[in-house]
């Protein structure tokens, strides 16, 4: 099994070998110059001669370790002056939290299988391999440097979500309602696999949620809560009998990436495809709600954001698909995503003042949500 590269044409090529950095101290210029030229990014003649690491962020997160790369070339050259490199997290405890739900993998399979089949803006990716054996892996990405990183606690308004369902709706429609003709073994909302393996996170903090944030438990939502997580399995199965594609699985503004309007920039690339699967398309835009809307600007543009988003995949040639099947389907992803704003509180360490902002505000956020729309009613039984 060789280490499979994306160059900038979506075509995979292959490494000799498996062996790869699985950590930012494991760099050498040697493998980047192997990795940069592999992908037509530098002539044979030319090398990476030194390199840097700086942090991206606090660089090591819960799951993993992101750190930027600067090159120095033995020649001037068009090549990237810097990259991004995302590592598994060295911690055998914090891997295992990703492998559980074959994180890494997933990533991993986006950039080598699915990223060049979709017209979605993209960050241009290097090399992405995963080392099943020990659970690590590396994924070497352009550096978006030149854009400006979304704020999920300050929110975003209606132009902006228009711009990320823009990004998203091309990936939703190119496998919308046949993803499993190509990818059939891909993880599902609804397989026993990922409900096995996602319900202990969410049994082992909703009840912390509650301890650390009880301002955002109103009763009505504390009598609901025992019947919440006995359903929770059956939401998951309720989520995967709408309709299914494939989805981003993590589109919250951390993780959008915002163009300056400079020459070809996109409007916004999202990052973090660790989370994709297959799932209810309206996952992406219930965790969008959840996380980066205000919960006054969610009720002034819900509905002009869930009209926006019908008329998106239309444009895309996806057929069929009602306004009132988006809003259904919209219903049962936002009752069954603030489960994972009760996991973020619930496991919440207060490292900073804005970490604490992004806990309560997506808490609050999802729970005003779900009464909002009236959906404890879905629960099953």
């Amino acid at each position: 099994m060789g280490g499979r590269i994306v160059g900038l044409n979506g075509v995979c090529t292959y490494m000799e070998s498996l062996s790869f950095p699985k950590s930012p101290e494991a760099l050498t210029a040697a493998w980047l110059t192997d990795i940069m030229q592999t992908s037509a990014e530098l002539t044979s003649n030319i090398q990476v001669q030194t390199f840097s690491i700086e942090p991206v962020g606090e660089i090591v997160g819960v799951i993993g370790e992101v750190v930027r790369v600067r090159l120095n070339y033995t020649a001037t050259c068009q090549a990237p002056s810097s990259v991004v490199i995302k590592f598994a997290h060295r911690n055998p405890e914090n891997r295992a939290i990703a492998n559980n739900t074959r994180m890494y993998e997933r990533e991993v399979m986006f950039f080598n299988e699915i990223a060049s089949q979709i017209d979605t803006p993209l960050t241009r990716c290097y090399f992405a391999e995963m080392d099943l054996s020990t659970g690590g892996n590396a994924i070497v990405i352009e550096d978006l440097i030149d854009y400006r990183v979304g704020d999920q606690v300050a929110g975003i308004n209606l132009t902006q979500v228009k711009m990320v369902v823009d990004t998203i709706a091309p990936l939703h429609a190119r496998f919308f309602g046949c993803w499993q003709q190509e990818f059939g073994h891909m993880m599902s909302i609804d397989s026993d696999e990922y409900i096995d393996s996602f319900l202990p996170g969410f049994l082992g903090s909703w009840q912390m949620a509650i301890k650390n944030f009880p301002e955002c438990f109103p009763k009505v939502l504390l009598d609901a809560m025992p019947a919440y997580v006995g359903g929770l399995g059956g939401i998951m199965k309720m989520m995967g009998e709408r309709n299914m594609t494939f989805i981003h699985g993590d589109v919250r503004m951390d993780n959008a990436m915002f163009g300056k309007g400079e020459p070809g920039q996109h409007p916004v690339i999202m990052i973090d495809w660790q989370n994709m699967m297959i799932s209810n398309p309206l996952q992406d835009l219930a965790w969008l709600a959840a996380t980066s809307l205000k919960v006054e600007v969610r009720r002034a543009i819900e509905e002009d954001m869930l009209g926006y988003y019908c008329e998106a995949m239309k444009g895309h040639g996806v057929s069929g698909y009602s306004l009132a099947q988006v809003r259904a389907d919209y219903d049962i992803a936002v009752l069954f995503m603030m489960n994972f704003n009760m996991i973020i509180a619930g496991a919440f360490v207060p490292s900073s003042e804005r970490a604490r902002e992004m806990a309560v505000e997506g808490l609050h956020r999802a729970v005003e949500a779900v009464l909002d729309r009236d959906l404890l009613r879905y629960i099953p039984g």
